[in-house]
Formats: C-alpha cells, sequence, structure tokens
C-alpha cells in the first residue's frame, strides 16, 4: 500500500509545471521528506532564423480548360456522342464526376480543370475505350485528339478513366 501511494506522489511531483495547472502539489521543502530528481537540461544549438515565406497561404492554382476530338481511328472522321471522362493523377487518383459528349464536330469541352497530369479517356458505342495522359498547365488549354477502334462487341458508352 505505501509504495502506491509512493509511487502516486511521485508521478505528480515529477510532472512538467505546465500539466500541473497553475499552483501544482505542494513540493516538499528541502530536508523533508522524499529526495527531489532534477533533470538536468542540455543547452540547445543555435539556429538561424526562419525567413519568412513570401505567402504563407497557398492560392489554389487557376484552371483550365481542356477540348477532346474523339474520331475513328482508321479515317479520322469525327464522331458524335461518345462519353469522354478524365481522371487528374495524383495519390490517390481523382475522377472527375462530370462527364461530356461529344458534339457533331467530335468535340468535348471542360472549362474548369485543375492544372496537373491528366488522364482522359472517350468510349462510344460499337468502339474500344482509348485514353492518353497529358498535364495541364494552371490557367492553360489542352487540345488532345482521341482515335477510336472500331469493334462490334464494345457497348458501353460511359468513359471509366
Amino acid at each position: 500500500m505505501l509504495s502506491l501511494s509512493l509511487a502516486a506522489f511521485l508521478r505528480t511531483a515529477l510532472r512538467p509545471p505546465e500539466s500541473r495547472g497553475p499552483a501544482g502539489p505542494a513540493r516538499p521543502s528541502v530536508g523533508q521528506g522524499s529526495p527531489r530528481i532534477v533533470k538536468k537540461q542540455r543547452p540547445q544549438a543555435p539556429t538561424a532564423p526562419s525567413e519568412p515565406s513570401e505567402s504563407p497561404v497557398s492560392t489554389p492554382a487557376e484552371p483550365g480548360r481542356v477540348e477532346v476530338r474523339a474520331t475513328r481511328g482508321w479515317d479520322g472522321y469525327p464522331l458524335r456522342g461518345v462519353a469522354v471522362g478524365m481522371m487528374l493523377e495524383t495519390k490517390p487518383r481523382v475522377v472527375f464526376p462530370v462527364q461530356a459528349r461529344t458534339d457533331e464536330h467530335g468535340m468535348a469541352y471542360f472549362p474548369n480543370v485543375p492544372s496537373g497530369r491528366l488522364t482522359i479517356c472517350a468510349r462510344g458505342t460499337g468502339y474500344l475505350e482509348s485514353c492518353r495522359t497529358a498535364d495541364l498547365q494552371a490557367g492553360g488549354n489542352l487540345n488532345m485528339g482521341l482515335g477510336l477502334t472500331e469493334d462490334e462487341t464494345a457497348s458501353a458508352p460511359v468513359a471509366t478513366p
């Protein structure tokens, strides 16, 4: 019983002052009670002052624009109604929730795309999926052509990068 009381007392007496609250428990004065253990602190090496950064808060990069042209692979004929989707190549990958369908000129447009490395895929009924990876600069434009290969068994019109 005595050892448990002594252990509890030592635990509170040896706790750093900031974790004890404003007053802390009464400590025995020199010559009374149990001896007090004091840890020596090593002197810290002087450090060079850090330079303030120009912008402590990072600002998001200006979004760019992506235009994709889907064509029939063997003759370059523009394909209408092809689903185009994209994914930002980060860890983990980020799939854009918005997909676009190509117009009568085979074009799909994405106006507000974050900059970075993108994988863009296109898929249409009767065609195999086609994907390419490219970099979009902040505030830049990316124009990409995707040639799709005909395949009678391909039926899923949703592009999934």
